[in-house]
């Protein structure tokens, strides 16, 4: 719509509340897609089919929504002609976002900003208190630009991490865990187990979050049984996804895994120099970049 100075009155839109409903439409399908489906992006389709709008509103959704930098739009590279459309966490004016009380550990996966599912996001936002290990960027959780305290997780013994989780979920509050699972299983464990020895100071509930693995990927690629090799950095770590019926010998490695997938299923194993499975298989491999 034009305003009889010749200017959009959809530019005019101060806040979320004031857009109109077609875009508030299209923000919540976009929100419920990547938190309850995690998906990272979604197609123009996809927003037709999931709002029911037509392809003209939807269309005029979206433009808005991009002038507002309220959702970002990258082109497809598998094909060219084809717009994928995300929520653009930065702008987002949500303060704060209610989660239910309790300890949440979150697996960041490929730790990079583009895999952060907006579940994360929105737990990180609402969250008084985040530990985080070492395979954790303090980037990660500073783009969400939440209020909470940052803590490193070996800053602590698990004890006096198991007294901060019940204080803060004892007065209605959410405690964040933040890890890489491949990375730092054993690490995580005595917090943990600290946790689950609690009982007798009142129950708390442990949720959690997964953000897009290294897994995901390989499997992925397994099932399109293509030979190929992927690479993702994140500040001082390198995941490497490599695809190939060979039989690899690693070297200068953090930690590695292989998935294979056969008749008897997926396995997901830690590296070793041998191997006796001659099939299509994924090494999940972490470097020092």
């Amino acid at each position: 719509m034009i305003n009889r100075h010749g200017e959009e009155e959809e530019e005019t839109v101060g806040s979320l509340e004031e857009l109109p409903l077609s875009a508030r439409l299209v923000l919540n399908y976009l929100e419920f897609e990547h938190l309850i489906n995690n998906k990272t992006y979604v197609t123009f389709k996809e927003i037709i089919d999931g709002t029911g709008l037509g392809t003209r509103t939807a269309r005029n959704a979206i433009n808005l929504l991009r002038k507002r930098g309220l959702i970002d739009a990258y082109l497809d590279v598998k094909e060219r002609r084809r717009y994928m459309y995300r929520l653009n966490f930065r702008n987002l004016t949500q303060d704060r976002v209610d989660v239910t009380p309790g300890l949440y550990v979150i697996d960041i996966g490929l730790g990079t900003i583009p895999s952060m599912t907006f579940r994360i996001y929105r737990v990180l936002r609402a969250t008084a208190v985040a530990f985080y290990t070492d395979s954790v960027p303090t980037s990660y959780l500073e783009f969400t630009k939440c209020t909470c305290a940052m803590q490193r997780l070996v800053n602590y013994e698990p004890q006096g991490f198991e007294e901060i989780v019940y204080t803060v979920t004892n007065h209605g509050g959410s405690v964040a865990l933040v890890m890489d699972s491949l990375l730092d299983s054993q690490i995580v464990k005595p917090y943990l187990d600290a946790i689950y020895e609690s009982n007798e100071r009142g129950h708390i509930m442990i949720y959690r979050v997964v953000g897009v693995s290294p897994i995901q990927v390989a499997l992925e690629l397994l099932l399109m049984g293509r030979e190929d090799r992927i690479s993702y950095k994140r500040e001082g770590i390198i995941i490497r996804v490599i695809t190939t019926k060979e039989s690899m010998q690693l070297k200068d490695y953090i930690k590695a895994y292989v998935l294979t997938m056969s008749d008897d299923g997926l396995m997901l194993r830690e590296y070793g120099r041998s191997s006796d499975f001659n099939g299509l298989k994924a090494y999940i491999v972490y470097s020092r970049a």
